[in-house]
């Protein structure tokens, strides 16, 4: 976790108080949690913006989108601190495929209104989109969008397939993770996880994406590189382990990002979409 001077006195100040004032730290600490940072659009993502239909979902939600209006809809999910566009070396073979692939900025992310969000907000906002995009074909979601994806589906969102790139397996080791590092009061953090808990509609613990995933009657590919540093692969064979009928799709040496573009993962993705029955795990799996 990269942090700015400015960043490291806030925390220290947080972790001070939260020893004197600890519901309030917790308030503090919550808050920039669940508030992302809106990094620029690189120059590697231009191209898939100039060329993106531009529209805005209700909420303020920002779109893009590429392909055929009338194909099948694969919907694109970015992660933390990303943006749609991020997703859109996926969108090329499926558009030659005949497919409608639209990206889209989560709340207080990219394009999109908002300061904050949350796994609830966030698995939210994907099926108030789909009432305004219609059926969805397919999902792609990376690191904090994949799990949020799993908590959408579950809770009513239609979707044929779910596709799972570097994705966290349980937001308890997320959240378990950023109390570690912000070291605040144990009074505090008892505040901090009644608070998110009541956010996001559910315990951090029970957010076990693979415990969730399993019970879906949902095609899913989980996607994961063996040197990813964000979300280590360990994640991904805990997901595998608790939903057996995924399938486990695992690089090298592409990392967390990276990933989103590599044409072999990208063409798997395509080709796992494109079929209706798998008999067999996909090659890598």
């Amino acid at each position: 976790m990269e942090i700015s001077l400015s960043q490291k006195l806030w925390f220290l100040l947080i972790r001070y108080f939260s020893w004197v004032l600890p519901k309030q730290s917790a308030f503090w600490a919550e808050d920039l949690f669940l508030t992302p940072t809106r990094v620029p659009r690189p120059e590697s993502e231009k191209s898939w913006f100039e060329s993106a239909k531009k529209f805005t979902l209700s909420g303020g939600i920002a779109a893009f989108e590429w392909g055929s209006s009338t194909g099948p809809l694969v919907v694109l999910i970015h992660g933390w601190s990303g943006r749609g566009t991020q997703m859109g070396a996926f969108a090329e073979p499926l558009i030659q495929k005949g497919y409608r692939v639209v990206a889209l900025d989560g709340p207080a992310h990219g394009g999109s209104e908002g300061e904050r969000t949350n796994v609830g907000d966030y698995a939210k906002f994907l099926i108030h989109a789909q009432k305004e995009l219609g059926p969805f074909k397919a999902i792609i979601a990376h690191s904090f969008g994949a799990g949020c994806s799993v908590l959408a589906a579950s809770n009513g969102l239609q979707v044929e397939k779910l596709v799972l790139v570097a994705g966290p397996s349980r937001y308890e080791v997320v959240v378990g993770e950023y109390l570690k590092f912000i070291s605040i009061s144990p009074t505090a953090q008892k505040y901090f996880l009644q608070s998110l808990a009541q956010k996001v509609g559910m315990t951090a613990k029970e957010l076990n994406v693979g415990n969730i995933g399993n019970k879906l009657q949902i095609p899913a590919l989980i996607v994961h590189d063996k040197d990813d540093r964000e979300v280590g692969y360990a994640a991904a064979l805990e997901m595998k382990e608790a939903w057996p009928h995924a399938h486990l799709l695992t690089t090298s040496s592409l990392g967390h990002r990276r990933i989103l573009k590599d044409a072999k993962v990208i063409q798997q993705v395509a080709e796992f979409i494109e079929k209706d029955i798998l008999v067999q795990p996909l090659a890598g799996t």
